[in-house]
């Protein structure tokens, strides 16, 4: 397989700190840096037509902040935050971003980031159905691929830093974002809550704000509610 470049943006209305990140980027053999911005609007419209692999994102900036600006994009990429307002931690995993860097940002702890970011990439590409739409994937568990079928898989469930593959055998460990599992996991499965998606062929009832898999509840969240029952409206 070739080795891809991680395509990059650096998003930060302070001009200082995009020249550090900038730097850092540069000392990154396999990081491309295509823009850097310090208007979260200009940055906004890029988006709309460019997709990078990773946004270097800043938290507080003026007329749009990055929470605001993550929630609108949507897109398939992954985002580190940069800031110096610690408080936003929580707020920043809720959002599925890989990293969250504080300012002021060492060398040392950027890497960590980015290697998080390859980890996450790598995962991603191998869970992609194979050519002859295989009913497996694979997924990297400590430093093993492991093979999971589809039909196996009950429901994930976010924990932070990792996501737990609960299967029929076993509860599976890895280094993943929910947004990664919920753009390649095949259509019957469902994301109902910022920390989980289930496998609807096991859902065995729903009410306004839970559903049972078996003897296992699952919260379904406020913001995924009408999805889900448009879904099981076509069931």
């Amino acid at each position: 397989m070739v080795k891809k470049d991680i395509s990059c943006i650096i998003i930060d209305d302070e001009p200082l700190s995009v020249k550090l990140l900038e730097s850092y980027t540069k000392n990154c053999a396999d990081i491309m840096l295509l823009q850097k911005f310090t208007n979260p609007i200009d940055a906004l419209h890029y988006l709309e037509t460019n997709i990078p692999d990773l946004i270097l994102l800043d938290v507080q900036m003026p007329e749009l902040n990055g929470i605001q600006l993550i929630k609108i994009l949507q897109k398939k990429c992954f985002i580190v935050l940069t800031t110096a307002h610690p408080e936003y931690a929580i707020n920043a995993f809720d959002l599925d971003v890989v990293d969250y860097l504080l300012k002021p940002i060492v060398y040392e702890r950027f890497i960590q980031a980015i290697s998080k970011v390859k980890e996450q990439l790598a995962v991603q590409n191998s869970i992609v159905e194979p050519k002859d739409a295989a009913d497996y994937f694979f997924v990297k568990s400590e430093y093993k691929m492991l093979k999971v079928y589809f039909k196996d898989v009950l429901y994930l469930e976010g924990l932070r830093d990792y996501i737990a593959l609960h299967t029929r055998q076993c509860k599976i460990l890895t280094l993943q974002s929910m947004k990664s599992f919920e753009q390649n996991l095949p259509h019957s499965f469902v994301r109902v809550h910022k920390s989980y998606i289930v496998n609807t062929d096991e859902i065995t009832s729903v009410n306004s704000n839970t559903l049972l898999l078996g003897k296992t509840v699952i919260p379904i969240g406020a913001v995924y509610a009408q999805n889900i029952k448009g879904k099981f409206k076509q069931l």
